[in-house]
């Protein structure tokens, strides 16, 4: 339950504390800054894979509803959790051309992420 590596709660909190720690030093914050600023565009694989990861959520709840089975939640955001590091691995986020695109696609991430948090009754950390 608490292993830092695989589909542990753990693994995905590390994840989205880390999107938070990219997007503190980018300078976004929630509460200021206008979301419409940081709208995002395709320009890589992982960048395409992490952007259809997220559009897959509407299925994943409706599978968790509909079958009942709250597991369609995890593995969303396992999926998303394992995009996310694929994207860390190949796409500088802070200081490249891309920067506003790739913060835009970040927020996205996060917003999906606290959505299933919330739905599964996890609460979530802004740092470790």
């Amino acid at each position: 339950m608490l292993d830092p590596k695989g589909n542990t709660g753990v693994y995905l909190i590390y994840a989205y504390v880390r999107i938070k720690s990219i997007l503190r030093k980018a300078g976004y914050d929630e509460a200021t800054s206008n979301i419409a600023d940081y709208s995002f565009s395709i320009s890589n694989d992982s960048e395409r894979n992490l952007a259809l990861t997220l559009l897959r959520l509407p299925e994943a709840i409706e599978a968790a509803a509909k079958e009942l089975m709250v597991n369609r939640l995890t593995d969303q955001l396992y999926e998303i959790s394992n995009k996310i590091n694929d994207f860390y691995n190949t796409s500088k986020v802070l200081g490249s051309d891309e920067q506003n695109s790739r913060i835009g696609l970040l927020i996205a991430t996060t917003k999906v992420m606290e959505l299933c948090f919330d739905l599964l009754g996890m609460k979530t950390i802004e740092r470790i």
